[in-house]
């Protein structure tokens, strides 16, 4: 399916998610349901469809699930948020992805949304002055 703006696409059980050539594809869960780690492979995809363009968001959550998702971003030079542990519900995700060391902004939620448009415009202006000199 196209992904489209302003719109959430949430993972329907006993399935995975992916992003090839832009379009979410569907997968059939590819480990047994205990050691499913939905976020890693989604992050695992983005990264590699993406490239520097892809960025992850850890929210609250159990687990450690995104954490090796987050390291393939980073390895693409693409963009980490964390949420920070002390607005978590449940701390385990933001706090795994934190030891990594490898976030780029670690913030309660509701500062999220100004930094991320503050990125996309650094972004922005930041290709453009590349396709100017190239």
């Amino acid at each position: 399916m196209k992904i489209e703006p302003d719109q959430v696409y949430v993972i329907p059980p006993n399935r995975e998610m992916a992003i090839l050539n832009g379009t979410l594809q569907l997968l059939e869960m590819t480990r047994p349901r205990g050691v499913n780690l939905p976020i890693d492979t989604f992050f695992r995809s983005l990264a590699q469809d993406q490239g520097h363009n892809a960025i992850c968001i850890i929210l609250s959550g159990t687990g450690t699930d995104g954490t090796l998702g987050l390291r393939a971003i980073k390895g693409e030079a693409g963009m980490v948020m964390v949420q920070a542990t002390a607005s978590a519900k449940y701390d385990g995700m933001p706090r795994s992805a934190q030891a990594t060391g490898l976030a780029d902004y670690v913030m309660a939620p509701e500062a999220m949304p100004e930094q991320l448009i503050n990125y996309d415009q650094h972004l922005s202006q930041k290709e453009g002055r590349a396709a100017a000199l190239g």
